[in-house]
């Protein structure tokens, strides 16, 4: 794609022996929010027309496994200020990421699923001023470069997925004006390697606020130091176990604010 210019604890996976979340104090005052998850196209257009009419708008999407779609929607927000898109080749979402260019908007969540040759996009685009990068069909050096030069323009990487197959991994990734402080990214890494790489981050005040499961199941992940207090993340979930997870934090009073999943395996963050 062409560019434009209080503690808290992890838990991996469903055994791993790592974070729990303490509860927000401020979950009170939070907007409301709806996440859903495994969804087919026809159920996804069908949420989508719900929540737009309802007043929600989407914060982060994905699409994985023959067209299964997740999403996260939190309440307000101008209905005409945003739009989100489902089943797009890559042709399509060349043509929509151009289109809504000219209009003022950019890509704030992306999605792929499928081989490279015939990938299957979902996004959500809002209208905001300001500097990025988007860029997709990369492969792993790419990606690394594509974040390299993210960097020296002062912007950081906002959304990102793999695609592809196990052999022939590629990225979809946007980057935006960094606000947020320092950063970090990891990617092609096993879950041990993920699981490492997040014990190392925290000691340094980092936490993950982005991740991705690549159809070769390792874990790509953008890390943050921004003093968050209350968050989790769960990687390597099935669709039930991601669900549980979802009760049992919902129930102290955490959001979803990003799901990501491949080969029926999710990975989620909320805070």
């Amino acid at each position: 794609m062409r560019a434009t210019t209080k503690t808290v604890a992890l838990l991996i996976g469903v055994a791993a022996p790592m974070a729990v979340v303490a509860p927000a104090a401020d979950a009170q005052a939070r907007p409301a929010w709806v996440a859903y998850h495994g969804l087919t196209a026809a159920q996804s257009v069908e949420r989508v027309r719900q929540l737009k009419d309802q007043g929600f708008r989407p914060i982060t999407v994905n699409v994985s496994d023959g067209e299964r779609y997740a999403a996260v929607w939190v309440k307000g927000g101008s209905p005409s200020n945003w739009g989100i898109w489902q089943d797009m080749s890559a042709e399509a979402f060349q043509q929509r990421f151009d289109q809504e260019s000219r209009e003022g908007a950019q890509p704030v969540s992306v999605s792929a699923t499928g081989p490279g040759d015939s990938p299957v996009f979902t996004a959500v685009f809002e209208k905001r001023r300001g500097k990025f990068l988007a860029k997709s069909d990369l492969t792993p050096d790419q990606f690394g470069a594509a974040n390299k030069q993210a960097a020296g323009q002062g912007l950081a990487l906002t959304s990102v997925d793999v695609y592809g197959t196990p052999d022939d991994l590629r990225y979809v990734g946007v980057w935006t004006v960094n606000t947020g402080g320092a950063w970090y990214y990891t990617y092609g890494k096993t879950r041990e390697q993920h699981e490492a790489a997040f014990y190392a981050k925290k000691k340094q005040g980092f936490r993950p606020v982005k991740v991705a499961v690549a159809p070769d199941g390792t874990y790509t992940a953008v890390w943050r130091n921004d003093g968050v207090k209350s968050w989790a993340h769960y990687i390597d979930m099935t669709s039930s176990g991601y669900q549980k997870r979802f009760d049992d934090l919902k129930r102290k009073g955490l959001a979803p604010v990003q799901v990501n999943a491949e080969n029926g395996r999710y990975a989620a963050i909320w805070q």
